[in-house]
Parts: structure tokens; C-alpha cells; sequence
């Protein structure tokens, strides 16, 4: 068996669709599907269920799916050590990033996908949404994890990476700080300290309170997280925020409450539709669901350019 068909399936698993996964492999969906058959017809066993929108996998795809990432990932090192050995050149690839990198995992990607393909070089920017948006359209940048606020896109392919939910943020001692969850009307009576104008979660909360037929009293907006439950830790109000990066600064300071109905939003990784995607980006993708399994591999890792 060819054994490039391996992250073939892994990247066809985590796209969900040939039509994705056909466009980052640059190959007809017909091959693609091909392919698929073929290791099927050789493993003596489906491996996908096609009667779905979407690609789910058998029992046997989901046994064969972690094996078949890490042998992708043995054939992208061996080829990278080749290059090394080679004297050539390193390809480039430029992830950009929404500012909030480190609670939703995303530094943590980037890296362990450079430690384990040394034959990349990857620079990482930060930036806003759109500005990243425009970046990826100049094709300024490869790709960009970007929170999904659930607009139609049909320029940008959008890769599930994370979902985060929205918690209000009180004081230990509010008499609401112990339900398991709360309603954004039970907090009618607050003051609100927000998040900028404009600001996905900004908007959200002033979404929900028009639902509920409510205009919040805001006494403070800020840009800072951590101003803001320095503020509700002391009693100056409540808040709302997307619960990781929360987690991440409250330390014990604040109680962090689910509102319902659940407010959810997805952080995704975007493309450039109909752009010309390098082996990187290919990589890059296929990497990034499976990385925990290299994690106890690292002494296996290619050696470092000669200088």
C-alpha cells in the first residue's frame, strides 16, 4: 500500500467532507474517493460511512485513525530529514492568530507542530479577526485561527479546532454564584462591566439582552480580561466572558456560571478557498488533531540542520 494514503484518510477524518479534504490534498474528490476504496478493499474493511452528508467512520476507521496519522507524520519526517540532508531550503508557512492563543490551545499546536516537522519554518501573527480575515484573502498568511461567529463565508474553508461557552462572571459571594447556571434576566439588576463595543462577546451579551427585553447598565468597558475580574472580584458587577480564557485568569477570584440556553461560540482554523495550499498547510492540518500521540515521541525527533 502506498503509504501516503494513510494521511490521505487522517485529513479526509478531520475535513469531514471529500470536497474539503479533496481541495487541501489538491486532488479530484473521484481520486480521493479512489484512494479510499483502495485501502478499504486491501484492509478488508469499510473504513467511512457514505450514507451521511458528512464522513463519519466505521469502528474500524476510528481503530485505524490514530495509526494512520502517526504514519503520516513518520512519512513527513523522514522526508524532512531527507531535505535537512539535502542543504535545502525550509518551507515557509505563516499561521496568524486571534490575541487569545495560549487558553484555547493554540501555542501548543503551533509548536509541537514545529518541533515535530523541523523542515518547516513557522512564524506565527497575532491579530484581530478581521484583520486576519483580509490577511488570509491577500494571502498574506497560509491560514489563521479565528473565532466563527457564524456568518456565511463562502471565500474562507473553516476547519473545527475548539468551542468555548459563554459564563457570566460574579463575585464568590453573589447570591447566584453557586447555581449551576444562570439566565442573563437574573442579572437584570447588575452593573455590567463589559468587553468594547463591537467585540464578539460584547455583541453577544447585548444580543441576549434584547431578547430579553432588557438594556444592561454598563458602568465600565475595558480591553483587558483580567481588569475586568480584578473589578468583579471587589463587588463592582458582573461580567461575561468565553469561559477558557476565563478559566485561565480568575484563579479562584471569581465564580465563572454557565448562562443558559447555552451560548457557544467555535474558534476554527481558516483558509483561502480555491487557493493553491502548500504541502505545509497539508501538514499542518493533518497534524493538528492528532498531536497528543507524538508527545511521548520526542526522542525520535529529527536532528537539527547542520550550521
Amino acid at each position: 500500500m502506498d503509504i501516503s494514503r494513510f494521511g490521505e484518510f487522517a485529513i479526509l477524518a478531520q475535513s469531514r467532507t471529500f470536497l474539503d479534504a479533496a481541495e487541501l490534498l489538491f486532488m479530484s474528490q473521484s481520486t480521493l474517493s479512489k484512494h479510499i476504496m483502495a485501502m478499504e478493499h486491501e484492509l478488508g474493511c469499510k473504513l467511512i460511512d457514505r450514507s451521511q452528508r458528512h464522513v463519519t467512520l466505521t469502528a474500524q476507521g476510528e481503530a485505524l485513525l490514530p495509526y494512520a496519522q502517526k504514519i503520516a507524520t513518520l512519512q513527513h519526517r523522514y522526508l524532512a530529514a531527507i531535505q535537512i540532508g539535502a542543504g535545502e531550503p525550509l518551507e515557509h508557512l505563516t499561521v496568524g492568530s486571534i490575541p487569545i492563543m495560549a487558553p484555547y490551545g493554540i501555542t501548543d499546536a503551533v509548536i509541537d507542530f514545529q518541533q515535530a516537522n523541523p523542515s518547516y519554518s513557522v512564524e506565527l501573527i497575532e491579530g484581530e479577526g478581521d484583520t486576519l480575515k483580509r490577511m488570509l484573502l491577500h494571502e498574506d498568511i497560509d491560514l489563521a485561527f479565528i473565532r466563527d461567529g457564524g456568518a456565511i463565508e463562502p471565500e474562507f474553508k473553516k476547519i473545527p479546532f475548539t468551542t468555548d461557552r459563554l459564563v457570566a462572571v460574579l463575585p464568590l459571594d453573589h447570591p447566584l454564584a453557586e447555581r449551576d447556571a444562570v439566565e442573563i434576566d437574573d442579572l437584570i439588576d447588575e452593573n455590567f462591566l463589559m468587553l468594547p463595543q463591537g467585540s464578539f462577546v460584547s455583541e453577544l451579551v447585548l444580543s441576549l439582552c434584547r431578547e430579553a427585553e432588557f438594556g444592561p447598565r454598563v458602568t465600565f468597558t475595558g480591553k483587558r480580561a483580567e481588569n475586568i475580574i480584578s473589578l468583579v472580584a471587589r463587588g463592582a458587577g458582573v461580567s461575561f466572558l468565553m469561559r477558557k480564557p476565563a478559566e485561565s485568569l480568575a484563579s479562584g477570584k471569581v465564580a465563572l456560571v454557565p448562562l443558559e440556553p447555552a451560548t457557544t461560540s467555535e474558534v476554527r482554523l481558516y483558509l483561502k478557498r480555491n487557493a493553491a495550499h502548500s504541502q505545509a498547510v497539508v501538514s499542518f492540518i493533518g497534524f493538528l488533531p492528532y498531536r497528543q500521540l507524538l508527545q511521548g515521541d520526542r526522542a525520535s525527533s529529527i536532528p537539527a540542520r547542520p550550521s
